[in-house]
């Protein structure tokens, strides 16, 4: 086998020309990629309490469609027993309330956004305490379900807080992802020697 450099990827293409192309397009989707993670990160740091409104927006929008949705199929929905439509309808209604609730009252958005996320993860935790007994990775599946129990019960008692800290840990995320990114561009389609 003769010794030659070799790419840090596989690209599709017959000649070198064609991986060079290949390699330009990536790094310029990878910059583009690190200037807009870069921007939103940015965002959300620098105006965290309109990025809680969106969110919060967002949330109540989530919650508005899933009524209609729901609504809808207990009205239209075909092969529906009686039970299962008027289950349907009452649930869309209930929901359509819920997010006119949430669009009207940010901030208590923000707090059942978060009472769900507490809860979400206490059950998860709880699942993967009972799910450690049995698997090969017992230690790490325990902390992670004692972690994951912790912060649902923190975020509990904290909704409006615990959402602002993952919206900041969110920013974070996406300004460290934004460098990762500008470090794969640098590197992408470097020769090893």
């Amino acid at each position: 086998m003769s010794q030659q450099n070799v790419q840090g990827f596989v690209f599709y293409g017959d000649s070198a020309d064609q991986t060079k192309t290949v390699v330009k397009a990536i790094r310029t989707g990878l910059i583009i990629g690190a200037i807009l993670t870069a921007i939103v990160g940015g965002l959300i740091l620098a105006w965290p309490g309109i990025t809680l409104a969106i969110v919060a927006v967002v949330f109540g929008i989530f919650i508005l469609v899933r009524g209609i949705v729901r609504l809808a199929a207990g009205v239209f929905g075909p092969g529906l027993s009686a039970g299962g439509r008027t289950l349907s309808i009452i649930l869309g209604i209930l929901l359509i309330a819920a997010a006119i609730f949430v669009l009207r009252n940010l901030e208590a958005g923000l707090a059942v956004l978060g009472l769900l996320i507490g809860l979400s993860w206490i059950i998860d935790g709880i699942a993967m305490l009972v799910e450690s007994a049995k698997g090969p990775a017992r230690g790490f599946s325990t902390v992670a379900g004692i972690i994951s129990v912790i912060a649902g019960v923190v975020v509990l008692f904290i909704p409006v807080s615990g959402v602002a800290v993952l919206t900041w840990l969110a920013g974070v995320v996406f300004l460290v992802l934004a460098v990762l990114q500008i470090v794969g561009a640098i590197v992408v389609g470097r020769k090893r020697a």
